[in-house]
């Protein structure tokens, strides 16, 4: 099996970073919101949930706010940040806080 050569995978490399930033400045100018923004809106949006409830008190509340930070979490295992790999503790704690904010 031959493999191309660099500058044709370096040129396809270039190719795809252009198509993906014309894809997403296109997203933009139709009014579709990024990924980033619709994660944020959904993570806002349990929030609120969770809040307009008084919090968690029931088990099934529970149960479901546990099963959250579990999903949440198996998403970001193996994940870094510049480099680094996250830390499961402070990653549930985030992740938990994101969603129920402590009083300030």
């Amino acid at each position: 099996m031959t493999h191309p050569p660099a500058a044709s995978k370096a040129k396809r490399k270039a190719d795809d970073r252009d198509r993906k930033r014309r894809d997403r400045e296109e997203m933009r100018q139709a009014g579709i919101p990024d990924q980033r923004m619709l994660d944020a809106a959904i993570v806002d949006a349990l929030r609120d949930a969770i809040l307009d409830q008084g919090g968690i008190h029931a088990p099934a509340e529970m149960a479901l706010f546990k099963e959250i930070l579990k999903r949440s979490a198996e998403t970001l295992r193996d994940r870094r940040q510049k480099g680094i790999p996250l830390n499961r503790a402070n990653m549930h704690s985030a992740i938990a806080n994101r969603l129920i904010p402590m009083p300030d």
